[in-house]
């Protein structure tokens, strides 16, 4: 007998990034689905971005939802700085217990700040499995 856990998963990239320091979110999941109230939910995710410009101080948030005003999950963000026309690889997971919810969503979201010129989403990956 196989148990079959519910996931949902997303490759699309959902906004190019500004040019200013907004946070901005760059990929969503569809709704899941949780089976029961108050089970743990895994998050993974993957981002590939090039700066432009001078270099910026790149800041990723995963949130419940779909916007930018949704909850933080986990301590508020990861971090790195770099330099003018690098490209960034992040990538990270993070445990979420969102309580007794249907169809709840979750987004990644990318905040650039130091920079005046936008850099490019090149690739990212969000997965959600729940346990």
């Amino acid at each position: 007998m196989g148990v079959r856990l519910p996931s949902v998963a997303s490759t699309a990239i959902t906004n190019p990034l500004p040019s200013t320091a907004i946070e901005t979110v760059i990929c969503t999941l569809p709704p899941l689905n949780i089976p029961l109230d108050f089970a743990q939910i895994l998050l993974f995710w993957f981002a590939s971005i090039t700066l432009a410009g001078n270099g910026a101080n790149l800041t990723m948030r995963l949130r419940r939802g779909t916007t930018t005003s949704g909850a933080t999950v986990g301590t508020g963000g990861w971090g790195v700085t770099a330099a003018a026309s690098t490209l960034v690889i992040l990538s990270g997971c993070y445990p979420d217990t969102p309580g007794a919810i249907a169809g709840q969503q979750y987004c990644l979201t990318c905040l650039q700040a130091g920079n005046t010129v936008a850099g490019t989403v090149n690739d990212v990956a969000m997965i959600a499995l729940v346990l």
